[in-house]
């Protein structure tokens, strides 16, 4: 008994523990799609490089946004939301822009449709982007007071129904 417990303890922590690689980045054998920045700031343009490409195939990009509220006109490839290159050489590269701050997934697909990289991209809003780089002290204190009055507001009537009962 105490060994079958183990071993299911065990079996559930290693489960816990390479769960996140889940979220990392999917390549096809024998392809490694990189970027330099899976961070960037809104407006700020990213390099997506796929390697191991056929020299002479047609290699496309495709980005989506999550949630799928986002606009695509957030998303500038060249001007478009999905672009095909052909491989000059072992290698692909994309530039992408985001114009607006979420997540968004690039697929890289071969000319058979076939998906050889993919990299997931969280970009920060102007705003936040803006204020991380300032170098002012953060605020401190409490801007809660209504949640505060509402609260204490609920406890009193709960007392009171207590004292009523």
């Amino acid at each position: 008994m105490n060994r079958r417990r183990l071993a299911l303890t065990t079996l559930a922590a290693g489960a816990l523990v390479l769960a996140p690689t889940a979220a990392l980045a999917y390549d096809a054998p024998g392809y490694g799609t990189t970027t330099q920045d899976a961070a960037p700031a809104a407006g700020e343009s990213v390099t997506l490089r796929t390697e191991g490409t056929t020299p002479g195939q047609d290699y496309t990009i495709t980005v989506t946004s999550e949630p799928a509220s986002l606009s695509n006109d957030s998303i500038q490839i060249a001007g478009t939301k999905s672009a095909t290159k052909t491989a000059t050489g072992t290698s692909v590269t994309f530039t992408v822009t985001f114009a607006a701050g979420g997540t968004y997934t690039a697929a890289v697909k071969d000319e058979s449709g076939r998906l050889v990289g993919d990299q997931v991209f969280t970009v920060a809003s102007s705003a936040a982007a803006a204020a991380a780089g300032t170098s002012a002290l953060g605020a401190t204190g409490f801007d809660g007071v209504e949640l505060a009055v509402g609260a204490g507001a609920l406890v009193l009537a709960g007392a009171g129904a207590v004292v009523v009962a």
